[in-house]
């Protein structure tokens, strides 16, 4: 009794249960109807959650999902859109339903990254705008710009003079050139050897308070030779030509291994781009190989990273509805019943004694009189009169949905596939002669429905569809020759088109129509002919079938090539006869770096001196910290403009302190006065105040994640420092190691030493030998292992370092922090 209990209990249980999640998917299939998707993927889980096993809800669920997504996802770029064009409290309002829409979107479809991508930038521009409002500024204005990180290379013996104070060089005269090197190798504390094919030919040079590494570089440019670096204090001088650089450049030998690109297409780029002939593709691991100078091989780098994109990807809707219409009419006398014997005289038939039935031997003449009306035949039709009328509707609904990447084809194809014989003669051959035997083989041919679609999507979220239709069907059989079976035909129609779309854009494809008509008449002979009434005799079938196509597509972009702020900057890469990595450069290894802190026009900046003095402020900043514009400066002699791709504007005349104008001597010539004016106007170094910062200013990472935070500096060349105290907050994020990049002079023997607090977030960089820290000119000082710990914000703050020139004077300097935010 309690088992009969319990299994009616269990019954019962069941029963309600599947009608609970029966319900629950017909209110979804109702919200669906209705296109509220939203609704619909709450009904599809409660069913599911019921159901887990049942195939049809899971599939309507994603369905929804997707659908819902899609919805989602068209009203947040909507929004962000708005935003974009909107300004102060009602531009926040926006970003945040922006915001809100994309994150449901990714809730939905974890797989669409450009909704991802699309979340990211909606929730940078709440924070932008927030920050925007209370600076009263625009967000144009607070869009960070991702600075050129270093390129890592080995690193080759570096030139360490043992004076870093800058010199003036005058040989006013033509001098032995290998006089100028030796004062310099006297001047710098530098070892200076000779290649044997070096000249000793005769020049005139004047340089103003220059580096070692400025005068070499600008001695070199005027004779046309360049240096090797063997040691910290040895340097060998070569003629500058091909033969010479083969013999003393260093080669180096680096593997890339591609994420996205095609090694053999990247490898070809690469080839005709530097001409590089060891250059080796490997396509196992889809890398690439390169064996050749340091120069060459970054920018190697750089041409290998701006190509190894990943293609972008779209999700097409297609639409298709095929309509069939029918109609047939049948009227008249319909004569049938036709016997399948000829009508005439009938053989007779004889029988044996077993019953055997067989036809009459032939006799002669006179058997002619044995014919009577038993022996002949002739059958009579059966008529009717028929009046029908039948029209029939048919229709083919197909809704797939594509993911294609870009420049790749999909087809889709919705129909059946017709054998075709094909026959082909083989020879046989016998003992007496060779004969040929058929062999019948079957070819399928496609008949119904094919659509192929191949994508390009362009910067603009357009879409170009390179698309063909073609519509086929099954038509009569056509005859056999030569006692061969009938051969199907096939009636095709084919539109091959080019489209362009803008995403979500749904284009309609219609006009595909084809109809058939027929009228065909069967009249009784000689009945059939009469006027009037031989309508009475007549049989009359009219036919008409007509098949119409309607064919929609909607494209949807859901990832796009990530082409950056650094790909899109030209790269200098030197001249024709000489690639170098950072332009024309006579050393092999080049220092110098972008500037990732150059103000724009007309900017404040400070300059560390006195306006009304032009003396250099005191370390404790009096007579006081001044902020003045600074007029744009036209770049040194020798360089490259800011914008290789405008005309630079003409130099405004050099603005000198009434304490600094000299007046010229007597006697002295108004060509020398104008030299030395000209002279002034070039040197614009001493307004240059060096820069320090974190790039990016904003970092963004995840908890867990580890990414690199890179301190850059600009203009420190030949100045030094006894430290470099950074502070950040050791609960947001953690600092697990310090790189050292080329801005920074380093000693293989005695590197500097780096302290990391992780309890009180200190990281403090000092020199291990006693000696000062050195810079270069600029670019990467350090750069930051930093993993992500708990959510929240925190500040990488840098303390003012006490920085000197060559003659022990404090240098001021523009030193600005960084924030890190964690999610």
């Amino acid at each position: 009794m309690n088992r009969l209990k319990t299994t009616s209990l269990v019954l019962a249980l069941t029963l309600t249960a599947g009608c609970v999640s029966f319900n629950a998917y017909q209110r979804g299939l109702t919200a669906e109807r209705q296109k509220n998707w939203d609704e619909a993927v709450i009904q599809y889980e409660k069913a599911l959650e019921i159901d887990p096993d049942n195939m049809r809800y899971r599939m309507n669920l994603n369905r929804a999902r997707l659908e819902a997504s899609r919805v989602h996802f068209e009203k947040g770029k909507t929004l962000r859109a708005a935003a974009l064009a909107a300004k102060g409290a009602e531009q926040t309002r926006l970003a945040q339903l922006a915001a809100t829409e994309l994150e449901v979107t990714v809730k939905l479809d974890s797989t669409n990254q450009f909704a991802a991508v699309e979340l990211e930038k909606a929730v940078n521009m709440i924070q932008e705008a927030n920050r925007a409002a209370t600076e009263n500024i625009t967000i144009d204005e607070l869009k960070r710009r991702v600075s050129a990180r270093g390129i890592t290379k080995a690193q080759p013996p570096q030139l360490n003079p043992a004076s870093q104070q800058p010199i003036s060089l005058s040989f006013p005269r033509e001098t032995p050139v290998k006089d100028i090197y030796r004062a310099l190798g006297n001047a710098f504390g530098i070892n200076v050897l000779f290649d044997q094919a070096v000249k000793d030919d005769r020049i005139s040079i004047e340089l103003r308070d220059v580096t070692a590494q400025q005068a070499l570089e600008r001695v070199m440019q005027a004779a046309n030779h360049f240096y090797k670096v063997l040691d910290e204090r040895t340097i060998i001088i070569v003629p500058d030509n091909p033969q010479a650089r083969r013999d003393y450049e260093d080669l180096v030998i680096r593997t890339f291994y591609l994420s996205n690109g095609d090694a053999e297409q990247v490898t070809n780029v690469v080839r005709t781009m530097i001409e590089a002939r060891n250059v080796f593709p490997l396509k196992a691991l889809n890398a690439i190989t390169i064996r050749d100078t340091a120069d060459k091989v970054r920018i190697a780098e750089k041409i290998i990273q701006a190509n190894d994109k990943a293609k972008a990807e779209v999700v097409v809707d297609v639409e298709l509805l095929q309509i069939d219409l029918s109609k047939n009419r049948d009227l008249g006398l319909v004569v049938n019943g036709y016997s399948t014997a000829s009508p005439g005289i009938i053989q007779p038939m004889t029988a044996d004694a077993s019953g055997k039935t067989s036809p009459l031997a032939a006799g002669t003449i006179n058997d002619l009189r044995r014919i009577n009306s038993g022996l002949i035949s002739f059958s009579i039709p059966n008529a009717a009169y028929a009046a029908l009328k039948s029209i029939s509707n048919s229709q083919l609904l197909a809704n797939p949905e594509l993911r294609i990447s870009e420049g790749e084809k999909a087809t889709l194809h919705i129909g059946n596939r017709i054998p075709v014989p094909v026959s082909t003669f083989t020879s046989v051959s016998t003992t007496t002669s060779g004969t040929f035997a058929p062999v019948t083989s079957y070819q399928y041919q496609d008949v119904g429905i094919k659509v192929s679609i191949e994508p390009r999507v362009h910067h603009n979220r357009e879409v170009t569809l390179k698309l063909t239709v073609e519509v086929s069907n099954q038509g009569p059989d056509a005859p056999g020759v030569a006692g061969q079976a009938p051969q199907p035909t096939f009636a095709t129609r084919t539109i091959e088109s080019t489209i362009r779309l803008k995403d979500g854009e749904t284009n309609f494809l219609a006009g595909l129509i084809q109809q058939n008509d027929t009228d065909a008449n069967q009249k009784t002979p000689f009945l059939g002919d009469l006027p009037v009434i031989g309508r009475l005799f007549t049989a009359n079938h009219k036919g008409t079938l007509r098949t119409d196509l309607i064919l929609t597509m909607t494209p949807h972009i859901i990832r796009i090539p990530d082409i950056t702020e650094d790909d899109l900057a030209p790269l200098w890469v030197g001249t024709q006869s000489n690639l170098s990595f950072r332009g024309l450069s006579p050393r092999l290894e080049s220092q110098s770096g972008t500037d990732p802190f150059a103000a724009p026009r007309g900017a404040t900046q400070f300059s560390g001196r006195d306006p009304a003095t032009g003396l250099p402020l005191a370390p404790d900043g009096e007579p006081g910290n001044v902020m003045r514009p600074v007029p744009t400066q036209p770049p040194p002699l020798g360089t490259a403009p800011s914008d290789p791709f405008h005309n630079q504007p003409p130099p405004p005349p050099p603005v000198q302190p009434e304490a600094q104008l000299q007046t010229p001597a007597s006697g002295a010539s108004h060509v020398a006065l104008a030299a030395s004016t000209e002279s002034a106007a070039v040197d614009t170094s001493s307004n240059l105040s060096p820069r320090i910062a974190p790039q990016p200013v904003k970092l963004m990472v995840k908890s867990g994640e580890e990414k690199l935070w890179d301190v850059v500096g600009m203009d420190l060349d030949g100045l030094t420092t006894t430290q470099l105290m950074l502070h950040y907050d050791p609960r947001t994020i953690d600092v697990s190691e310090v790189m050292f990049g080329p801005a920074i002079k380093l000693d293989p023997k005695t590197p500097p030493a780096v302290i990391i607090d992780r309890d009180k977030g200190t990281i403090r960089i000092s020199s291990s030998d006693g000696k000062p820290l050195a810079f270069n000119s600029g670019g990467e000082i350090a750069a930051l292992r930093v993993r992500g710990g708990i959510s929240g914000e925190t500040y990488l703050v840098m303390e003012n370092p006490d920085l000197r020139n060559g003659r022990g004077e404090v240098v001021a300097s523009a030193v600005s922090g960084g924030r890190a935010k964690v999610e």
